[in-house]
């Protein structure tokens, strides 16, 4: 962006650079939520990167996904005297039992389903009250994540009536399947193939033969090529999904992979983080600089090829009307700064698109009725 700035400024191009960081992009609801109040209108296109095992793009989707997490709420009690405790934990590992189970005819090969227990309790000996259970739903439509979500939600209600527990759930993050587009994603390869790979160091590859060694992978250290422009699968077969996704619905937009982490590692894992700010974290941010800035100006000096990608984004996005996943009155996850923060931004908490304090979850469930008392035996 800043190069791009630059490069504008000195030869009086006719554009406006914008640069737009990626809060909470991992959990899927930075940019999510940021489209649906209007951040990204008026641009007449968007450039995407993202760290990857290689240096690609291409015009194939995404899946759709919505994040919710499930509370069941029961009545704790110790553990040496169970009878008429309601365990909310049991609750939870009904759930997950019993969604697995959605695989074989409810979970089609483009869909995936992923949970966590993030609250299961605090001692063995103490029945949980509350426990927590956090899916995420992803689909190649935000339609078809509906369906399947509603599996979910029912599956939840079957565990509560189960447990003699209640439950609870909310969304904490919805997004779409990416749009592509073909006539981006064949302009981005276009430079990145001119420029060439990223320039890893011997130091760079070193790290990366260390940590292929220490996870059993061959020692083929970083990808120092430029991967085929890959066009989508004749089937779609799900995958990941990204925020930038809500984005492509509103400006033409396109994605890339610089190689940050070795071949065969994959990411969310310890050793990709351990190469962000070592040597091919450097190389492949300023691999990526490179690409996005030589796109952006060429969309600036080649307006041919931005009315090209601006056709078909229309003929795209014919017919489909985007409106966020998220649902009505949704709130983002928020923390409260410290005082410092807010005096030198000039801010004031709670902002007005919360609710602050978040509402504290307490259980009200009473404990379980065992039947009248047995008459004593003689």
């Amino acid at each position: 962006a800043a190069a791009v700035a630059q490069a504008a400024k000195k030869h009086k191009l006719p554009v406006t650079v914008k640069f737009f960081g990626s809060t909470a992009e991992e959990t899927l609801i930075g940019k999510t939520y940021a489209v649906s109040k209007g951040v990204y209108d008026g641009l007449d296109a968007f450039l995407d990167w993202h760290p990857s095992t290689a240096n690609a793009t291409g015009w194939g989707s995404t899946t759709a996904m919505t994040a919710v997490t499930f509370t069941f709420l029961g009545v704790a009690g110790h553990g040496g005297t169970p009878l008429g405790n309601k365990s909310a934990l049991d609750a939870a590992v009904m759930m997950a039992t019993m969604s697995e189970f959605l695989r074989e005819e409810n979970l089609a090969p483009s869909g995936r389903l992923h949970w966590v227990i993030n609250n299961g309790g605090d001692i063995p000996n103490v029945t949980p009250e509350i426990a927590e259970i956090s899916y995420y739903v992803r689909e190649g439509s935000p339609a078809r994540v509906q369906v399947l979500l509603d599996k979910v939600i029912a599956v939840s209600e079957a565990a509560a009536k189960a447990s003699q527990t209640s439950v609870r759930h909310r969304i904490t993050s919805a997004c779409w399947n990416q749009l592509p587009s073909k006539s981006f994603a064949e302009l981005l390869h276009e430079n990145m193939r001119q420029i060439g790979p990223p320039q890893f160091t011997d130091e760079a590859h070193k790290l990366a033969k260390d940590l292929q060694a220490s996870l059993g992978l061959p020692q083929k250290g970083m990808h120092d090529a430029i991967g085929d422009l890959t066009p989508p699968n004749p089937a779609f077969l799900g995958g990941g999904s990204t925020d930038v996704a809500d984005i492509s619905w509103n400006v033409p937009t396109v994605s890339m992979g610089a190689a940050l982490a070795p071949i065969g590692t994959k990411m969310h894992t310890w050793s990709t983080a351990a190469c962000a700010a070592a040597a091919p974290g450097q190389a492949a941010v300023l691999a990526a600089a490179r690409y996005l800035a030589a796109t952006a100006v060429d969309l600036v000096t080649q307006p041919d090829r931005l009315k090209a990608i601006k056709d078909e984004f229309k003929e795209r996005t014919r017919g489909v009307q985007w409106k966020t996943a998220l649902p009505d009155g949704y709130e983002p996850p928020m923390y409260e700064p410290p005082e410092w923060f807010l005096k030198k931004t000039s801010q004031k908490w709670p902002p007005k698109n919360i609710t602050w304090p978040p509402q504290r979850i307490v259980s009200q469930e009473k404990f379980s009725s065992l039947g009248p008392d047995l008459a004593p035996q003689k």
